[in-house]
């Protein structure tokens, strides 16, 4: 699927006369924390040493007493292997995107097309903006419990945006429609 037909999909997601304004692909950052890349040579590592203990003991008579290392090196890369499809499965396969419009800041997962989670630009009480290297960051947006609106799994009283690649461009978008940005965060 291209970025048009993405823009499209999302664009159909949104409330009639709502405009998308920026959208991007959740972030491997934001689904694992970045650690899927180290979990993943960790599995392989562990992977390589159970085929020499299978290998091994052909080659060299004397290693035979290593066997006993197979059951828990064969437990240790099964949970790596559980973790990996973990990652995978709610990772690249979830289809996530972050999107602003000009009505409220989303999570929307596109393989079922439906939007996760949501707040309101007008409801927003505060957004702290956390800066990382190559022009990433994170973005934490909060809100006040009201009765109109009250706090749910949908609309939580705070959302937060991790990974975001271009944070500056994204700032300054937020910043042209909310207040927010510039209240100090609640804790």
């Amino acid at each position: 699927m291209d970025e048009q037909d993405l823009t499209e999909q999302i664009q159909a997601l949104l409330d009639e006369g709502e405009t998308l304004l920026w959208w991007d692909k959740l972030s491997d950052k934001s689904l694992v924390g970045g650690f899927g890349k180290i979990l993943m040579f960790f599995t392989l590592s562990v992977n390589a040493a159970i085929l020499i203990l299978i290998f091994a003991p052909s080659l060299l008579p004397e290693s035979g007493s290593m066997g006993w290392l197979m059951i828990p090196l064969l437990i240790v890369d099964g949970i790596c292997l559980l973790f990996i499809l973990l990652y995978f499965a709610f990772g690249l396969m979830t289809g996530g995107v972050n999107a602003i419009t000009d009505q409220r800041v989303l999570v929307a997962d596109m393989h079922r097309n439906r939007i996760v989670r949501s707040m309101r630009l007008d409801s927003l009480s505060a957004i702290r903006i956390r800066r990382e290297g190559r022009g990433r960051g994170s973005i934490t947006f909060f809100r006040d419990e009201s009765e109109d609106m009250p706090a749910s799994a949908a609309h939580p009283l705070r959302m937060s945006l991790a990974g975001l690649r271009h944070l500056s461009r994204v700032a300054d978008l937020l910043r042209e429609r909310t207040d927010a940005l510039d209240s100090p965060a609640r804790r």
